[in-house]
């Protein structure tokens, strides 16, 4: 019998599969160890930066919450974090309790983009090395800009000529090996665009030669 249901837009990846609960362990421990990625530690100081105070946050494919705890630390408010890998919420969830703030954030399983209408707002949303693993980046970026925020902060790979091919070969093995990962070179210039047209203008760059760190920031001509 045939299936008529409308794809989604994450279908092919199955993030169960690729981030489970030995992935989570992995990260953790490496975090806890001092250990966290350059770009990562860019962004979170960068929007800590600009004022958190109070602040409610959007984290997206939060992993192990590593970003929204940090800036909870520095003083945002509260947090929702959504993530498409339940192994990756557990461990977000339990080291949230073990900091102290459990009460303080709302965990949502599931793909941000079909969740997007139920979200409350948000004044930062962050997306730490989740565009990469979206192949429908207006879709993305639309749910998250959908919170009204005005801070968009983002960690993604960078658009060189030999990323592309490492990534073109890393695809062509995992449908050769049926793994269902893939992985996608979004362009800056399409992530300007689009951020742009939502209102967004970037406010810092930054990164290296694999990941790039921005901050996009909601003009007041927008909000007005």
């Amino acid at each position: 019998m045939p299936n008529d249901a409308p794809p989604r837009p994450c279908c092919d990846q199955d993030f169960e599969r690729i981030f489970d609960e030995r992935g989570a362990q992995h990260d953790l421990e490496q975090w806890h160890r001092g250990k966290m990625p350059a770009a990562t530690r860019e962004l979170i100081e960068a929007i800590r930066a600009t004022g958190v105070q109070g602040a409610t946050l959007l984290d997206i494919g939060a992993g192990v919450g590593a970003v929204h705890l940090e800036l909870l630390e520095a003083g945002a408010a509260r947090a929702v974090d959504v993530d498409a890998s339940s192994a990756y919420i557990a461990a977000a969830a339990a080291e949230a309790a073990r900091r102290g703030f459990g009460d303080r954030i709302e965990h949502r399983f599931g793909d941000v983009v079909e969740l997007a209408a139920d979200l409350p707002p948000a004044d930062i949303v962050t997306l730490d090395r989740v565009i990469c693993c979206y192949p429908d980046l207006p879709a993305l970026l639309d749910a998250a800009t959908a919170s009204g925020a005005r801070l968009i902060g983002l960690v993604y790979p960078a658009d060189h000529w030999w990323m592309r091919g490492s990534v073109a070969v890393f695809n062509a093995m995992s449908r050769l090996l049926r793994r269902h990962h893939a992985f996608y070179v979004h362009r800056r210039t399409d992530i300007d665009r689009l951020l742009e047209h939502s209102g967004f203008a970037a406010s810092h760059r930054g990164g290296g030669r694999v990941w790039l760190v921005a901050i996009y920031r909601r003009s007041a001509a927008s909000v007005a």
